[in-house]
């Protein structure tokens, strides 16, 4: 069993996360995961289907909030979830492959509704080892 590689922290409303990556493409697929951990059991999502998504951003906080903001339309539009998530970087452009399926009723329970990432207190930050990130999802 792996271990976690996020972490709830004190919010008066809402959820705010920190996440951790080895590095940025790393991290980024990690808030991904843990964007669609909130959803639902991940170990129940079949990789079948893989989705690409690209942004652009200036700032690393922008790129984390559009990439966010871009997986959480694929579960509103389509019903996708999301079972791993993998990424590059280039320059300002963020590209990210997300393997899962469609929501199935009969094995996918949803836990809770997110409403939006906001970008309120968003930050991306090199630490020793790594990278972090923290966010917040209004739910």
């Amino acid at each position: 069993m792996t271990r976690r590689r996020f972490r709830f922290l004190p919010h008066t409303a809402d959820l705010r996360i920190e996440v951790l990556g080895r590095d940025l493409p790393d991290l980024h697929a990690s808030c991904i995961e843990t964007l669609f951990s909130l959803l639902t059991d991940r170990r129940r999502v079949r990789e079948a289907v893989v989705r690409t998504v690209a942004i652009e951003g200036s700032s690393s906080e922008d790129r984390l909030f559009f990439l966010l903001r871009e997986a959480l339309l694929l579960f509103e539009i389509e019903r996708f979830l999301v079972r791993r998530a993998h990424g590059t970087i280039q320059g300002n452009r963020v590209t990210m492959s997300v393997v899962g399926e469609f929501v199935d009723p009969s094995r996918h329970v949803l836990g809770r509704e997110i409403k939006a990432v906001t970008r309120h207190a968003m930050t991306v930050r090199e630490r020793p080892g790594g990278f972090a990130a923290r966010f917040v999802v209004d739910v």
